[in-house]
């Protein structure tokens, strides 16, 4: 499962990147699999509380507990197969979709509809309408916000020069938030959260200022030598989602993993009752081994969807890229703050309509958005059916 994760959801990180020219799929690859890693292990424990145990209620498997079992290693395998047929086909569906639809349909076919914790489930759907909405108007907002004050200005290096420290600051002040609120195992209150931020944000808003001084020209055309400063703005923000992909997405790998795991530990110790709680601690080599695999997931067969979101959707320069890859990163990692288990997918595809909106509806490839939308609605069916094909299976051969 967590494999499938790396090679669909690469392109949540990197294919805007790989799209507008500003790195190579190697070098996309490499980045991704490392920041993924870190954000697995760092700020991934959140949302996979949430995976685990708020979409059915496991106590109510007490008296059986090996059903339990049996249901989730059938959720990891259906909702595995699923992502591999849609990143064959090159379409980036939503695995959080697949592990939850693969989760609604464990709960049907083994107990029922009381089993499904309804509230928890339409927070959660509210969240994947929701968060493509929100990224395509925060990047919708932010490009138009350069194109006004940098691509149609008068001297458009020169105003690039003045919005690009802010910039930066803008996006280390996102990843160093999620990486204290949620990541930090240390005893830190509202007010000193706040004030690293700042001064992390300040620090890199600086830095750069100094580095521009160092920044030489590309070529005589203002465009060209704004886009190619933007790249490596872009890089920084595909960074920052790169880290928001393994922070929410390992917990649909792991999620279910952690409920085997702990669930088998206690038959393992004798223990007859109790197993099934509410709430365990997810282990750290637990969301390491899920950034892991997610890794190697990326390295193989990642660039198929990176293809599709970098390319198919709309043309991609770095001044988009950069706007719709800092709106994802700003919309999933406040998602996974809140522990919401959103669709990173939903988000970049949002983001990146987002920008190619704004110049116009003939910017967009309408028919590769229509098939992109198709495949989300079909996913949270086809997950839950598969799961309960390989449910039954399971319970009468083992």
């Amino acid at each position: 499962m967590a494999w499938n994760i790396g090679a669909n959801d690469v392109a949540n990180s990197m294919g805007t990147s790989v799209g507008s020219k500003v790195l190579t799929v190697k070098q996309a690859v490499f980045l991704a699999s490392i920041l993924t890693i870190i954000g697995a292990v760092l700020v991934g424990n959140h949302v996979t509380e949430t995976i685990r145990k708020g979409i059915i209620d496991p106590t109510a498997f007490a008296g059986n507990p090996e059903v339990f079992v049996y249901g989730m290693f059938s959720v990891i395998i259906s909702a595995g197969v699923w992502v591999t047929i849609s990143t064959k086909m090159r379409l980036p569906v939503s695995t959080t979709h697949s592990i939850v639809g693969a989760i609604i349909g464990f709960g049907l076919i083994s107990s029922g509809l009381s089993v499904v914790n309804y509230p928890k489930l339409l927070g959660i759907i509210l969240s994947w309408v929701i968060s493509p909405i929100t990224g395509g108007v925060i990047a919708f907002i932010l490009f138009n916000m350069i194109k006004n004050s940098v691509l149609d200005s008068e001297h458009p290096f020169d105003s690039a020069k003045k919005v690009f420290p802010l910039m930066v600051s803008m996006v280390f002040m996102v990843l160093s938030f999620a990486v204290l609120y949620s990541g930090c195992h240390m005893n830190l209150g509202g007010i000193d959260i706040l004030t690293i931020v700042v001064l992390v944000s300040l620090f890199a808003g600086l830095t750069s200022m100094v580095l521009l001084g160092y920044y030489h020209k590309s070529g005589k055309d203002p465009y060209y030598q704004v886009e190619d400063l933007f790249g490596y703005l872009q890089v920084l923000s595909a960074c920052c989602v790169a880290f928001a992909h393994g922070s929410n997405d390992v917990a649909n790998a792991i999620g279910p993993v952690a409920a085997i795991y702990h669930v088998t530990e206690g038959i393992a110790n004798g223990l007859t009752s109790g197993i099934l709680q509410q709430s365990v601690p997810v282990p750290l080599w637990m969301l390491a081994f899920g950034g892991v695999g997610i890794a190697v997931g990326i390295s193989t067969w990642g660039h198929r969807v990176m293809e599709t979101i970098g390319e198919r959707i709309t043309e991609i320069t770095p001044t988009r890229g950069f706007a719709a890859e800092f709106s994802t990163a700003a919309t999933v990692l406040g998602c996974s703050l809140l522990g919401l288990p959103i669709s990173t997918s939903h988000v970049v595809v949002g983001s990146v309509i987002g920008v190619g909106f704004a110049g116009g509806i003939n910017a967009l490839n309408l028919n590769v958005v229509k098939n992109i939308i198709i495949s989300w609605l079909a996913t949270i069916p086809s997950a839950a059916l598969l799961t309960m094909v390989i449910y039954e299976i399971l319970t009468h051969v083992l």
